[in-house]
């Protein structure tokens, strides 16, 4: 192995090699705990392991959307020895860390969600089948015999290959520290997480990637091995964690939005497809100039209509129109709904015209309470024009699928110095270029939406 989450320096060279494991190794395991280990995984009595399915073994046929509860939910706890310092063996004072307290409460979230059946598991040197009681013990008293490594391309694969189908998702929790064995690995971390994901070629493939900080108190084992081996007692800055979902796109955007949009933390979504947000014109809410909704029976207003095209009167330089197009994104994730994220991302998209965005704002509570339409509308983007063409045209607001600015801001080069260095990851960045790469269709990710509007000269 070449590669792993974390290489405990003070090993031998022949445990390491004992501690490595392969794709088969790994998809084994669902079923049962080693026969032969230093420890047994005792089996969750009440839980039933999910057997392959069409979709697990039918690579061409992309997973449905379905509706109601999921059908399985499989949680992944990484627990090597890189992880002890999140999750220290309760001492005299009992303290415990932001980790063991969100990851304790989220375990018990997903026990108690409407999903059919529920797995869990601890990684290892392999997968170990845990219940429920052990997997939340284990994060509440600490880590009481830690793997020696855990290779990252091996976890994702087998998590894409024996745990993917309809109506499904895996939950892996881990640090993600990408431990390359030389500086010369570390161009093609991303291309490694890229072939790990697409081995089995996965259509309608989905990850949405949520990260957190905790304190951490432990040894902390840089990245790369040519640096610092080990840093004891540490450590004085928080230190990142990570939930990766992974599953159909459907499936992973029903979970996110049941079990984890409750969870502040950051947010990165690969893959997964939202349905275009409700929107309409709002003629009486800050509006400029001579224009009108150009819908036909528009001066009806029917009660709860929305509209959509902009049907101009008069316009010049110095006669502008301005319109504002109010948005609901209540059931989009946090991320989409961030301004500083709106005002970056949305753009505008038209033929003819100078149309332009001015500003992107948020309800208040004036709107919240107003008794005009945009009491309905969580965002709003106003939108300027002086000039347009002779005929109708098509205006677009799209909001881009962009990178979040969190995930550069958390990565570094170099962890070795992590008290210096801050709360971040090594590669981060090169790990969200693996997994953009198998989720995107194109090399541009597809919109989280486009809202289609018309602008036109008045009849």
């Amino acid at each position: 192995m070449t590669r792993s989450f974390r290489l405990l320096p003070a090993l031998t060279v022949g445990l390491l090699l004992a501690g490595c494991y392969s794709r088969s190794d790994m998809k084994g395991e669902k079923a049962t705990a080693p026969a032969a280990s230093t420890e047994t995984a005792a089996p969750d009595e009440n839980a039933t392991t999910p057997a392959p399915t069409a979709d697990a073994t039918n690579n061409s046929a992309p997973a449905t959307a379905a509706a109601g509860p999921l059908a399985q939910v499989n949680v992944f706890l990484e627990v090597s020895g890189s992880m002890e310092g999140f999750m220290p063996k309760t001492g005299a004072d009992a303290a415990n860390t932001r980790f063991q307290q969100h990851v304790a409460q989220f375990l018990s979230e997903v026990n108690r969600s409407s999903a059919a059946r529920k797995t869990y598991f601890r990684i290892k040197e392999k997968p170990y089948r845990d219940s429920y009681q052990q997997l939340s013990q284990t994060v509440r008293s600490g880590i009481q015999q830690p793997a020696s490594s855990t290779d990252i391309p091996t976890v994702l694969d087998t998590l894409v290959s024996g745990y993917y189908a309809t109506n499904t998702v895996s939950v892996l929790i881990s640090d993600f520290i990408y431990s390359p064995k030389n500086a010369g690995a570390i161009p093609y971390i991303s291309t490694d997480i890229t072939d790990a994901l697409n081995r089995t070629q996965r259509p309608d493939l989905a990850i949405s990637v949520y990260g957190y900080t905790s304190d951490f108190r432990g040894a902390y084992y840089p990245a790369l091995n040519t640096g610092v081996r080990k840093i004891s007692a540490c450590c004085d800055t928080p230190i990142p964690y990570y939930f990766w979902v992974i599953g159909p796109a459907d499936a992973v955007r029903r979970f996110d939005a049941a079990l984890l949009e409750r969870q502040p933390g950051q947010q990165a979504h690969f893959g997964v497809k939202y349905p275009t947000p409700a929107s309409s014109l709002l003629s009486r809410f800050q509006n400029v100039g001579a224009w009108y909704y150009g819908e036909k029976d528009a001066s009806k207003r029917a009660a709860g209509a929305s509209y959509h095209t902009v049907a101009v009167s008069s316009i010049s330089a110095k006669e502008p129109v301005e319109f504002v197009v109010g948005m609901d994104l209540k059931t989009l994730p946090a991320l989409y709904r961030d301004l500083n994220y709106l005002k970056t991302s949305l753009n505008i998209q038209a033929q003819d015209t100078d149309a332009k965005i001015v500003s992107v704002f948020a309800a208040n509570e004036q709107t919240k309470n107003s008794s005009g339409e945009e009491s309905k509308y969580t965002h709003f983007v106003k939108v300027h024009v002086t000039k347009l063409g002779k005929a109708a045209r098509p205006l677009q607001l799209v909001l881009r699928n962009q990178r979040p600015a969190w995930v550069a801001q958390w990565t570094t080069k170099n962890d070795s110095n992590i008290n210096q260095t801050g709360t971040k990851t090594f590669a981060l960045s090169s790990l969200m270029d693996g997994v953009q790469a198998v989720t995107a269709t194109e090399q541009t990710p597809t919109p989280v939406f486009i809202i289609p509007l018309t602008l036109q000269p008045a009849d």
